[in-house]
């Protein structure tokens, strides 16, 4: 059942199961601090206990199909994740309290298991992708950003056409000293917005845009290439509601390599949707602590960073999860 939506252009229908949460700006979501969560020492404790049964993954750090039944504290509190990413603010910062002793592969089989808990834990990058500075120039190659110590634009994760994660999770396994923090913004918001007060905009938005093809192993074919195309913002394409799917890096390598320039009006609809994006009312930035779990619906909200500096004896690695929340 759909229930007509007070916030966007007459006529703009939202699901009536989204909470008011779903759409926010800055300081209203700080206010609120839904996103901020616990993961007190029962949970962590009943989890070890399961998970320090089984030799093989303890000492592997792969996370097994624990039974639910047996982890029941975990498996409320990943509902509960999973809930407040789909219906509430979109995003949630875990930090654990009173917490026990994890090792580092404990610490990733936790995190990981909590994504099997949400849904399908994706595998185009593997389970868990180490986010960290690889030495490479995405300027010079086809390489995610995340592979560098730049500071990354406003974006959904997954520029390809058939890969689209509902949630993106990160586990902060080393904070940088310097740089590094998380910027979150509501493209729901940003959405509902535009469509009052420029709806010329959203009209380019909604048309199609061909990213450039940079998931390891795939093809770069110009076949492909042309095929790897889709909107900024859609409604229904991906199966349900409303989809923001936005990497303008990508955009614009796509425009290039098929030769077909970005028009002065689609770059005026880009700058006007980064300027959005960037704004201090739309915008919330967070620093993880090591430890720290992050999750972000990549759906309705837009994520980046700021750039960071790694020094000796501090480099800062984060590992990364896709959930697909479907299944």
């Amino acid at each position: 059942m759909l229930a007509k939506s007070t916030l966007g252009t007459p006529g703009v229908e939202i699901p009536n199961t989204m909470r008011p949460g779903s759409v926010w700006k800055t300081p209203d979501v700080l206010s609120r601090g839904h996103w901020e969560i616990s993961a007190d020492r029962g949970l962590i404790e009943e989890f070890l206990s399961v998970y320090r049964e089984d030799v093989f993954h303890s000492a592997t750090g792969c996370a097994p199909i624990l039974p639910r039944e047996r982890t029941p504290k975990l498996v409320n509190f990943s509902l509960c994740l999973r809930d407040e990413l789909l219906f509430g603010d979109g995003f949630v910062r875990v930090k654990r309290t009173d917490r026990p002793s994890m090792s580092p592969p404990e610490e990733r089989a936790f995190f990981l298991r909590i994504g099997m808990l949400m849904g399908r834990v994706m595998t185009e990058y593997g389970q868990l992708y180490p986010v960290c500075d690889r030495g490479i120039d995405y300027k010079q190659e086809a390489a995610p950003v995340s592979m560098t110590t730049a500071e990354t634009g406003m974006h959904t994760d997954s520029s390809a056409i058939g890969a689209l994660p509902d949630f993106v999770g990160l586990l902060c396994e080393e904070p940088s000293a310097s740089g590094g923090a998380s910027l979150i913004s509501n493209a729901l918001t940003i959405y509902h917005d535009l469509c009052r007060s420029n709806p010329d905009t959203i009209g380019l938005l909604e048309e199609n845009f061909i990213r450039d093809v940079v998931t390891p192993g795939a093809s770069r074919s110009i076949e492909n290439l042309l095929g790897n195309s889709f909107p900024i913002f859609s409604r229904g394409r991906h199966g349900r509601g409303s989809t923001f799917r936005y990497m303008r890096y990508w955009i614009e390598k796509g425009a290039e390599r098929a030769g077909a320039r970005l028009q002065p009006r689609q770059i005026e609809a880009l700058n006007r949707l980064d300027e959005e994006l960037g704004s201090p009312e739309n915008q919330v930035t967070l620093s993880l602590d090591r430890g720290d779990i992050l999750f972000v619906n990549n759906r309705t909200l837009a994520h980046g960073r700021t750039g960071y500096s790694d020094r000796p004896g501090n480099r800062r690695q984060l590992q990364r999860i896709w959930v697909d929340a479907t299944h």
